[in-house]
């Protein structure tokens, strides 16, 4: 069992958050969640990134529980993307490039022509990199995220809403990138019918015990 979630309990203040919340994830799956607005999914995100913390109960990776060096391990094998990636100042190329700079990614860095290939299959033009990331509309900074995803190549990808701001074309231009292993993990966040019909598997958190 590559994920697992066994009898979370989590709450913000008085708000219960998960209720005795498990589940399990298989390498190679396709799992998004899905659930109303504040219903714990980009919770669960913070959680098995160790952003947060379960009030009780247990993940777990690989059957070692998620915290100290297991968790440090876990991050090394994720990319993650938050819904409106926002870090600060920089080009568009800097914060594309910065990530490849460190021996943990375990990557080496792209060549040009792959950063703007995949960045035009997202409909951003080689001209983005450029600008400074701050500027840029949220839809933008959410196409550059899913190119950083794709170009980091990990074996497990967390996204959290992946393509609420891009159109048809680009959403499948991304599902294409991001499904093309099929032995990369990915666990998600979605309400777009698009993007649930390509995953295996839905976890709806409205009728999850929580």
């Amino acid at each position: 069992m590559l994920l697992q979630a066994k009898s979370i309990n989590f709450s913000y203040g008085d708000e219960s958050i998960f209720d005795d919340f498990s589940f399990e994830i298989e390498q190679g799956e396709r799992v998004v969640l899905k659930g109303e607005s504040g219903g714990g999914k980009s919770t669960l995100m913070r959680l098995l990134l160790g952003f947060e913390t379960p009030d009780s109960g247990a993940l777990e990776y690989k059957g070692s529980s998620l915290e100290g060096t297991h968790l440090k391990e876990f991050r090394k094998q994720c990319a993650w993307l938050p819904q409106d990636l926002n870090i600060g100042a920089g080009s568009v190329e800097e914060v594309v490039r910065f990530p490849f700079r460190f021996k943990e990614s375990g990557n080496q860095m792209p060549d040009d022509d792959r950063i703007t290939k995949i960045l035009s299959d997202l409909g951003l033009d080689a001209g983005i990199l450029e600008k400074e990331f701050a500027d840029l509309s949220t839809g933008q900074r959410q196409r550059v995220g899913i190119a950083l995803c794709i170009l980091l190549d990990k074996p497990i990808l967390l996204l959290d809403e992946p393509t609420s701001a891009l159109d048809e074309a680009s959403k499948e231009k991304a599902a294409d990138h991001i499904f093309s292993d099929p032995n990369r993990t990915v666990l998600s966040t979605s309400h777009d019918p698009f993007w649930i019909e390509k995953c295996d598997r839905i976890i709806d958190l409205d009728s999850s015990s929580q």
